[in-house]
């Protein structure tokens, strides 16, 4: 477990299963790769003990990672205690994550964002310039995949106008029991799914990862049904 000087577990990993995702949240937030099939690059903002790199690198071959953390320490203490591997697939940038977006990043499939500080989420995932970035740093038709906690009063603002507006209203979310809240914001418009094939390939991708993969995507299906038919896109 990963802390900042208190009991809440910013990072967990199984250090004998280092690709399978602990934290429910972080389950949720691979669903952004069924939604976008044909990724080969993604970019993290927020490291912590590499949970969601480890899944990344392991499962999806041909996907490159950029990963941003602020804290040059958090780093070492993932290579260290958390078994972060040295990878080609992977390059680390030691800078606060509204600088990376601010010097032109390379443009990406997926951007996951995962900022937190020791007592909470990182306000900068609540502010319509950091989200605008966010949705500039895409590729077209790429996704915005953000961890919120529904706990915090910035949380309510980000998903009900910050985001909204960056996105045009194209942004569909899937509440957690353990108090995350993950929104998925699509460049190109809300796709509108194949149900069948989408549970299937959730299942297969669950059952390679060991998570529940398929529960998550028929929750994230039932939570958002009006959102996936009523959407501007047809594939």
């Amino acid at each position: 477990m990963l802390c900042f000087g208190n009991q809440i577990e910013q990072s967990c990993i199984d250090i004998h299963q280092p690709a399978r995702l602990c934290h429910p949240y972080t389950q949720v937030m691979m669903l952004g790769f069924l939604l976008a099939p044909n990724a080969t690059h993604c970019t993290l903002l927020g490291l912590g003990a590499g949970a969601l790199v480890q899944a990344v690198l392991t499962h999806y071959a041909l996907c490159r990672i950029d990963a941003v953390e602020l804290r040059p320490r958090v780093v070492e203490l993932a290579r260290e205690w958390f078994a972060l591997p040295e990878e080609r697939r992977l390059r680390l940038h030691h800078k606060d994550a509204w600088e990376y977006l601010s010097h032109h990043p390379l443009p990406t499939d997926l951007l996951l964002t995962d900022l937190y500080v020791s007592d909470g989420m990182n306000e900068l995932q609540a502010q319509q310039q950091f989200l605008a970035a966010c949705r500039s740093a895409l590729k077209p038709g790429g996704i915005l995949v953000a961890n919120y906690w529904l706990k915090s009063p910035l949380t309510s603002h980000a998903l009900n106008e910050a985001l909204q507006n960056v996105f045009d209203q194209q942004v569909v979310t899937l509440s957690i029991p353990d108090g995350n809240c993950i929104a998925f914001a699509f460049d190109a418009g809300i796709p509108r799914l194949h149900g069948k094939r989408f549970i299937q390939a959730a299942e297969v991708s669950g059952k390679l990862m060991d998570i529940p993969l398929q529960r998550h995507a028929r929750a994230l299906l039932h939570e958002n049904r009006l959102a996936f038919r009523c959407s501007r896109r047809t594939d």
